[in-house]
């Protein structure tokens, strides 16, 4: 584990990152419970619900089960992504004042906005400004979908609108249901996998599918600091990048680029960074092409970086993966502990010189300061953040 041993590196990349906000507030749902502290817990255990499907026809399909928020009756209506957009809005903005509400923007990324059905005042696939609407927020309202980087995309843009003074606050995450068109049409590509996601393990074929929600909340640095509750963390850098060359066969270019970005964004090296959030779908060309890309930025020194994935406990989240692995960054720079990557085991030969955490048992770091996240979507769109423990 290298650890960044400048004097105050913290402080240092706050003064050359003059975009980098802070996370004031977190909310979450997903397979592994409703709740930010459920999350941990299902990322610490290893522990989500996966039920079978019921409510189309699965048969012939590789898997038959998904990954699904326990507590929310399971509907086949295109307004569950929107329910779980709330629980996890709602969340993240508990307590904040009323006058502040009414000026905080929403930013929402999302895989297939077109499931949320229109409404009086509202176009079909609006997903953010219905969200709004129900939970009180009056700022601008944002959908991007952007594949499954929506939801670390939104929390980029979302970013960009603190930074440039558009809004004060801003809600962003992303959020998605199981549809039968995502599992059918993934299972009609083959990409999903009859154990789900196993990341960076020999044995993986593929990927499950699950639905939830994960946002977090952003303002400015100084605000933050002169109010009464601390930053979680600090979002010190985002890169995006489209390098789309084939639809569903991911190249490494884009994925370094978008972690090059971040990373100057943020006014930091490769040898500033503590640990790596990665995709890590737990497809073979997908898993290569995002180690290939690390390896290009980070030459040797890989070997000795934490690299982790949370989809082996959570599947995948489609819009809402970018969002609930940023905010799994959060809570292990929180907790100085980063979450073993469940299913692994046996690891892949081709990665046996990197530190993947694997096992069953979280890993403490003590002095854990800096992360990056990344998150890849269908079509070559790739997002990189970078994220700092607060002063």
């Amino acid at each position: 584990m290298s650890v960044t041993t400048q004097a105050d590196p913290v402080r240092a990349a706050q003064d050359t990152a003059p975009n980098a906000v802070a996370i004031t507030g977190l909310g979450a749902c997903s397979p592994g419970g409703i709740g930010v502290p459920a999350l941990w817990e299902a990322l610490s255990r290893g522990e989500s619900h996966r039920p079978h499907i019921t409510e189309f026809d699965v048969a012939g399909a590789t898997v038959r089960c998904a990954g699904r928020v326990p507590g929310h009756a399971v509907e086949v209506n295109g307004w569950r992504v929107l329910d779980l957009a709330e629980t996890a809005v709602r969340e993240s903005i508990a307590g904040m004042d009323g006058s502040l509400l009414e000026r905080t923007a929403l930013v929402l990324g999302t895989t297939d906005p077109g499931v949320v059905p229109p409404r009086a005042g509202h176009l079909a696939g609006d997903l953010a400004a219905a969200c709004a609407e129900r939970v009180g927020l009056g700022g601008e309202a944002i959908t991007v979908a952007s594949a499954s980087a929506a939801g670390a995309t939104a929390i980029g843009v979302a970013r960009d609108l603190i930074a440039s003074g558009a809004a004060s606050a801003v809600v962003a995450g992303g959020a998605d249901a199981v549809t039968d068109m995502a599992f059918l049409g993934l299972n009609s590509l083959r990409t999903l996998g009859p154990e789900g996601c196993k990341p960076f393990s020999s044995q993986r074929r593929g990927i499950g599918l699950s639905e939830g929600a994960a946002v977090l909340r952003l303002e400015p640095l100084d605000v933050s600091r002169g109010g009464s509750e601390s930053p979680k963390a600090v979002l010190a850098g985002c890169g995006l990048t489209n390098a789309t060359g084939h639809l569903a066969a991911p190249g490494s270019d884009g994925i370094e680029l978008s972690v090059r970005l971040a990373l100057a964004d943020a006014g930091l090296v490769p040898e500033d960074i503590d640990f790596v959030n990665t995709h890590g779908p737990g497809t073979r060309r997908g898993d290569d092409a995002e180690i290939a890309a690390l390896r290009a930025v980070f030459g040797s020194r890989l070997g000795s970086i934490p690299i982790n994935s949370v989809k082996g406990v959570l599947w995948h989240l489609q819009g809402g993966a970018g969002s609930v692995e940023a905010l799994a960054c959060v809570l292990s720079l929180a907790h100085q502990t980063i979450t073993p990557t469940w299913g692994a085991e046996p690891v892949d030969p081709s990665y046996s010189d990197l530190d993947l955490v694997v096992g069953t048992t979280p890993r403490p770091v003590r002095g854990l300061r800096t992360a990056v996240t990344i998150s890849c979507g269908l079509g070559g769109m790739n997002t990189a953040l970078v994220i700092r423990r607060p002063l």
